[in-house]
């Protein structure tokens, strides 16, 4: 990934703006517009939860097998390591303040999301490269930017500029 790509993901990452009392939605799943507008305003509370859950895997492969769990499990764990931290109170009424079912549902999310935008560029960048600049590009690049569905990368596409005026607004807040 490129420097400003990078700063871009990274920026939205960590963005997020006041509370909410938002409702559950019925599917958390998938890239949807109230999904990413509710992690939008969830993010600048969940920071400093996020920091922490960033210290629950010590390595790549602690971190590729705890990926490969159920969403189910990945809450059980997730709770398990708040809890040792004493932060998993807090935790569960900020997401149930903004509507989330657990934390990890919102952290899914976040990662479909930063993937999702971090594959929407990469798609603009290998427009007019050689079929072996392409091999080269693909064999350096993580594979989960690889495998995101076209179902997101067409919502990042369609949704481009209410994002960027969003990291814009949070930048700006700062």
């Amino acid at each position: 990934m490129g420097s400003a790509l990078k700063i871009f993901v990274l920026g939205l990452l960590l963005m997020g703006a006041g509370l909410s009392n938002a409702q559950l939605l019925p599917n958390n799943h998938t890239l949807n517009a109230q999904s990413v507008q509710r992690w939008m305003e969830s993010n600048r509370d969940m920071v400093p939860v996020m920091q922490v859950l960033d210290q629950m895997h010590a390595s790549a492969e602690a971190m590729a097998a705890f990926d490969a769990l159920s969403a189910a499990l990945q809450d059980e764990q997730i709770d398990a390591f708040l809890r040792t931290q004493q932060l998993l109170d807090n935790a569960q009424a900020m997401v149930q303040r903004h509507g989330w079912k657990s934390v990890g549902e919102y952290q899914r999310l976040g990662t479909r999301l930063g993937n999702a935008i971090a594959a929407y560029f990469l798609a603009q960048d290998i427009q007019g490269l050689t079929e072996e600049q392409l091999q080269v590009l693909r064999d350096n690049t993580d594979p989960a930017l690889l495998a995101v569905p076209e179902a997101d990368i067409a919502f990042v596409k369609a949704n481009e500029k209410a994002l960027q005026q969003y990291i814009q607004a949070y930048a700006a807040g700062r």
